[in-house]
Formats: C-alpha cells, sequence, structure tokens
C-alpha cells in the first residue's frame, strides 16, 4: 500500500516568495496569489497537464501520459458538460435544482412545477431558466427519467459549444438500431417528451445520439447522489479491468458534480489512462458482455486473458472429480469449451452460462430477505458447485460475515478469503473502497486478529469517498472505533 503525503506549501516561481496556494489541476506548483498563478500560467502550462489525447483506429479517442506519474497525482479535473439524473431512474425523486434527493413531496419550483428539495434551492436562475421556461411551456409530467435528455435537447437547440464536445464523444448510434432495446429505449423517452416532440418534430432526428451518448460515456456521480454526467476529457479513459486511475466527485461553487481523476499507481510517460467500466467483481464472462451490450467492445486485459482471473478464479466452477476446477481454455472467446485443471473432463461454454446464471438467480432471491442461516446453507450448496472464489461465493460471504457472531470459527476465514479476492483485483481500493473497508472493519473483530491495523487500513481505503455518503458515514464510524 503506497501513501503520498502531499506538500502543504512551496516557492512561488513568480515572486520566489513562500506560498500556499497550490495549483488546483497538478497540486505541484504554488503561487503566493493568484494573480501570480496566472501571470505563471504560460511557464506552467505545458508540464501541467499530464495526458493528452490520442486516436486509434480500434481504441477511437483515449488519453495516454505524457509524463511519469506517482501515485496520488492528479491527472485531471473538470467540470461536466451536462449532468442530471440517470435516464433509468424512473422512480427516483430529485431536485430539478441542485439533483439531490427530495425529502418533501410537496416543494416544487414555482413556475415549471417540477420537484425541488427546498425552496431556495434555485437562486441560480442561470441553470434551471432555459429547462424551466421550456418545462413549463410544454407541461410535461415530472419525471426525472427525462431531465438529462430535455437538458441536452437544450444545448443542441441552442447550438451550444457544449454540444459541440459532447458530439466529439462515441455515440455508436450504428449499433443501437431498430431491435434493440437502446432502440426501444429511445422510443419509450419520445413517448414521455410527446409535448416537446409536438412544439418541435425535428428533435426526434437527435434523440438516438443523445441517448447513446448518454448510455455510452455518463458517470454515475457521487455528489449528488442518484446523478450522471458527461465529462469532456474524462469521458475519454478507456477500459481496463486492472484499470491505473480513480476518480471522485465533489459539487463546485455552481453545484456542479466536478469530477477528479487521480492515479493510483505509477504510470510511465506514454502509458494509456484507463479507468474500470463495470463491477470489479464480476466474472470476466459476465464483464465482457456488460462491455458489449453497454459499450460496444470486448475487453481484452491481462485479467480478461487470464483463466484464473489474477488467482481469485471468479468464474471457476467445481469439477466433479473433486479434484481440480473448471476454467475457459481461451476466455477471451465466449463460446470457448472449459476443462479441468486436474482431470480430462470439459463442459461447453452454454453449459457454463447455464449453470452460473441460474445459481445468480437464487443468490438474488435468498439476498432479499438474508439472514445468517439462509446465507449459510446457500454458501454451502455454492461451494459444491463452484470455486470458493467465485463471484457467487464472496457475494454471499460478504453478506454473511457481517450477520455471523464473533464466536462463529467461520468468520476469520471468510474475510481472509474476500481480503485476498480485493487485495488481487483491486489493491489500491479505486472501486471496492467500501466492500473493502466492510471486511476490514469485520476482521477487526477476529480473535487475533490485530485491530488497529485492520481498522486503519479501512480508513485509509475510505478517505476519499464523498461527503456524507455511506463510505463517509463508515469512516466517521471507524475513527470513532479508532479513538477507544
Amino acid at each position: 500500500m503506497e501513501t503520498v503525503v502531499a506538500a502543504s506549501h512551496g516557492v512561488c516561481p513568480v515572486c520566489g516568495k513562500d506560498a500556499t496556494l497550490k495549483c488546483g489541476n497538478c497540486k505541484r506548483e504554488f503561487y503566493c496569489d493568484k494573480c501570480h498563478q496566472s501571470r505563471d500560467w504560460p511557464r506552467h502550462r505545458p508540464v501541467c497537464c499530464a495526458w493528452e489525447i490520442r486516436h486509434d483506429p480500434q481504441l477511437g479517442r483515449h488519453l495516454l501520459a505524457t509524463r511519469d506519474l506517482v501515485p496520488g497525482d492528479v491527472i485531471l479535473s473538470e467540470a461536466p458538460l451536462v449532468w442530471g439524473p440517470s435516464i433509468h431512474a424512473q422512480n427516483q425523486r430529485l431536485c430539478v435544482g441542485c439533483g439531490g434527493q427530495c425529502a418533501e413531496i410537496d416543494v416544487r419550483c414555482g413556475k415549471c412545477c417540477w420537484p425541488v428539495c427546498r425552496p431556495d434551492c434555485l437562486t441560480d436562475k442561470k441553470r434551471h431558466e432555459p429547462e424551466c421556461t421550456l418545462l413549463a411551456r410544454a407541461r410535461i409530467i415530472p419525471r426525472c427519467d427525462v431531465l438529462l435528455v430535455i437538458r441536452m435537447l437544450i444545448l443542441w437547440r441552442t447550438k451550444s459549444k457544449r454540444w459541440t464536445s459532447l458530439t466529439n464523444l462515441q455515440s455508436h448510434e450504428d449499433s443501437r438500431g431498430p431491435g434493440t432495446e437502446a432502440h426501444d429505449e429511445v422510443m419509450n423517452i419520445s413517448q414521455h417528451l410527446g409535448p416537446i416532440v409536438a412544439m418541435a418534430p425535428d428533435c426526434m432526428s437527435v434523440l438516438p445520439k443523445i441517448c447513446g451518448l448518454i448510455d455510452v460515456n455518463a458517470l454515475e456521480t457521487m455528489p449528488p447522489e442518484g446523478s450522471f454526467a458527461i465529462y469532456e476529457n474524462a469521458s475519454l479513459l478507456e477500459h481496463s479491468c486492472v484499470a491505473n486511475t480513480r476518480h471522485c466527485f465533489r459539487l463546485d461553487d455552481k453545484g456542479r458534480p466536478r469530477i477528479t481523476v487521480n492515479a493510483i499507481t505509477s504510470i510511465k510517460k506514454g502509458e494509456h489512462l484507463s479507468t474500470m467500466y463495470t463491477h470489479a467483481l464480476w466474472s470476466t464472462r459476465a464483464r465482457r458482455e456488460h462491455l458489449l451490450a453497454t459499450k460496444y467492445f470486448t475487453c481484452r486485459c491481462e485479467r480478461c486473458a487470464d483463466p484464473t482471473e489474477l488467482g481469485t478464479h471468479l468464474g471457476s466452477l467445481r469439477c466433479p472429480c473433486r479434484n481440480g476446477f473448471m476454467l475457459a481454455n481461451d476466455p477471451l472467446n465466449p463460446d470457448t469449451d472449459w476443462s479441468c485443471n486436474a482431470c480430462p473432463g470439459t463442459v461447453t461454454s452454454a453449459e457454463v452460462a447455464q449453470l452460473t446464471d441460474r445459481l445468480e438467480e437464487e443468490v438474488t432471491e435468498v439476498m432479499r430477505k438474508a439472514t445468517p442461516h439462509t446465507l449459510s446453507d446457500l454458501l454451502s450448496r455454492l461451494t459444491v458447485l463452484l470455486h470458493p472464489g467465485h463471484q457467487h461465493c464472496v457475494s454471499v460471504s460478504h453478506s454473511l460475515i457481517q450477520l455471523i457472531p464473533l464466536s462463529d470459527p467461520r468468520k476469520l476465514d471468510l474475510c481472509k478469503r474476500i481480503m485476498d479476492t480485493v487485495t488481487r483485483l483491486d489493491p489500491h481500493g479505486a472501486r471496492l473502497a467500501l466492500y473493502t473497508a466492510v471486511t476490514l472493519r469485520e476482521l477487526a473483530t477476529c480473535p487475533g486478529e490485530d485491530r488497529l491495523a485492520h481498522l486503519l487500513r479501512a480508513a485509509y481505503f475510505l478517505q476519499s469517498e464523498p461527503p456524507n455518503s455511506p463510505g463517509d458515514k463508515l469512516l466517521r464510524l471507524i475513527k470513532l472505533e479508532l479513538s477507544y
């Protein structure tokens, strides 16, 4: 685990005086005031930016490091081009002003009648006024899932520079035509936008592009919870199941979810900058199917190419011979056969898919009303058919360790098995910080374990969690536990 201690002061390159104002992008240069920072920008700009955009026939536009980076270095920080509730947020009630959750059901904007979290949340008229006028005129029934689309329609209609930047991103319209779920989604959204479509029929021509831009590029933000945002440069981070960056969000002075991308490992000049588009604890088959269905490519990274998934066996099955496990012969081929590593036994990819999908349904059903007994029984049955490190076993184990008592001898073994998996897949906590911290906190309660070391490590993983998020709340609880 690498810890980077950032300097708190330096020397202003303009006047040579002691300085505490840090460059907001690279965090490496200090200034005595903003005036000197502006004067030094022509000199500092070439070395400040840690990335450049390149184009590849297969990858498309992507980012490369322009200098060597160490863990903790800020790679980029930017406000979104557009943000709002997800187009899949039908059941959420989010504020049309700040994007936060609305606790009061009867508080609304006085003009468009869309929900707000409090009456004074719309003091920033510039943010809401254009859409408010349109919503009031069209008299659309408030639905969170169409607000982001409406905001992008306004950018398109007004020929905004932000729309120009959005069109430089991939939308994969050619893969989202009639007969696809994506096309059905566009048709569904157009129905909810009926009054706007009636007023401006030509907007139907751009809806497929807008929905494609959202599905392919939008990132879920926290804060505000439940919102999605599209970024001009951060959206160009390519996918890798072994990513070298992490990102976090903070609300800026205009209430927008600003993204900051940091290096989580040493990155050499010229290396690709990557993030992860899927869940880190999904098996190779699940990750690659998700990427193909939603991002329109298949991953070929080192983890996907390894039958054991870096030694975790997240997708491995137990062979009936009981002496070995079934592994994919060619993990990059979805139709490959699977073979036992201890006997001549083989199964087809279809048989593997049928078994794992059936077990996933069973896991989902048990998780709805989980008890120590039902989870224990399910885990026993799963380990007869699957490797103990299989994603279904890990998922059930993580819930079980939070329910069984300290006296249960299984708790220590389950915690250590989970930690072995997450340490191999996400050693820096870029994707599984909360998941790992929960495990470490449970591990700290086990007899014979170093309570202080586990709690300190859990706190380290949670240090970048957004304010008031589940991770931040757990961090506060852990700090209390560390104080006594």
